[in-house]
């Protein structure tokens, strides 16, 4: 009978050799790596157990690009501080090159002159917030801020609408006043728009002037070209609801294929309440079925029993029940577990 003791452990040793790329001796008494580091003995008795009498908690471990920034907190007073202003830390772990730089600064000389400029666009209790949009935003010179701010003020900006941007954009002030001002530009040559126009769009809707300029021309040719809006429609379109350039193509065109396409809406009416296309589709589709089962989905305002369109996307279903379909909550909700 064999010794399954035995030939187990010489298992073990033999698996452990091989994955080592070394070779053992007949006895196994001792062991010798293989190639450049052929002749080196391996001591059996040193092992990863054996206690050290020296101080080793200082030595700090790798931390590979996904590491996880808490490793750092109570060492780092930096990030002790952020973490007081209500910055979620976890999410501006997920980018490691801003982590970097953000640990390599000083809370009171690189960091503090920053935060006290944010704070006079943005309430405190947001602070930490706009940071963890924006975290290199800390990482910016006040000189730099202060230029942007100047620049506003010198295209006409009033003071409410800078703080009004500065405030909703917390990327806004990373862009230097040239690119800025291109892209100001950009928007009043594509859709002719005047100075007041400019200072508007940028007012109510501050994202888009630093949004991705390809996301703009593509959703332009989605509202103009496949959808069918003529050009003063386009520019009515924007400066009331400049969100639209910002949602996806896809859903964009879909939302409008079925508002338009299957139930029949015109385009004056759109252009009236453009929200509708902002609402997700199973939204609409569903509260428009539910209207037809009942034989009041009429959404022209020159017919009786009238539905206006944002009957389906605003307010809770029992409120559109009640004002709307004129009818029970329940009824829907039954209505909604046969589609």
């Amino acid at each position: 009978m064999f010794n399954i003791k035995m030939d187990l452990c010489h298992l073990i040793r033999f698996t452990i050799a091989y994955n080592a790329n070394i070779k053992i001796s007949r006895n196994f008494s001792s062991v010798v790596l293989s190639n450049s580091l052929v002749g080196v003995k391996y001591d059996q008795k040193n092992t990863v157990l054996e206690s050290v009498s020296e101080d080793l908690s200082e030595v700090t471990p790798y931390f590979p690009e996904s590491f996880n920034i808490a490793a750092y907190v109570n060492k780092s007073e930096t990030l002790q501080n952020l973490i007081k202003l209500n910055v979620n830390l976890s999410k501006i772990e997920k980018k490691p090159h801003i982590v970097n730089k953000l640990l390599k600064m000083d809370f009171e000389k690189d960091m503090k002159n920053n935060i006290f400029f944010i704070k006079d666009f943005v309430d405190s209790e947001n602070i930490g917030n706009y940071i963890t949009k924006n975290p290199l935003i800390l990482c910016e010179t006040i000189e730099n801020f202060q230029v942007r701010i100047n620049y506003l003020q010198s295209k006409k900006f009033s003071n409410l609408q800078i703080h009004e941007i500065i405030a909703r954009n917390p990327f806004w002030l990373m862009f230097s006043t040239e690119r800025i001002d291109k892209r100001l530009g950009y928007f009043q040559n594509k859709f002719s728009l005047n100075g007041n126009e400019v200072r508007l769009l940028a007012t109510k809707q501050p994202k888009i002037i630093t949004y991705s300029i390809q996301h703009i021309n593509t959703n332009s040719f989605v509202v103009k070209e496949e959808m069918g809006f003529n050009d003063e429609e386009v520019k009515a379109l924007l400066l009331n609801k400049p969100k639209i350039w910002m949602t996806s193509q896809k859903s964009l065109l879909e939302r409008f294929n079925y508002l338009h396409n299957v139930i029949k809406i015109p385009h004056s009416s759109i252009l009236h309440y453009p929200n509708v296309l902002l609402c997700r589709n199973f939204k609409v589709k569903q509260r428009h079925m539910f209207l037809q089962t009942l034989g009041r989905a009429q959404y022209n305002a020159n017919k009786e029993n009238y539905i206006p369109l944002k009957a389906l996307i605003e307010n809770t279903d029992s409120e559109f029940c009640k004002n709307y379909a004129k009818c029970n909550v329940d009824d829907f909700n039954l209505f909604l577990k046969t589609l």
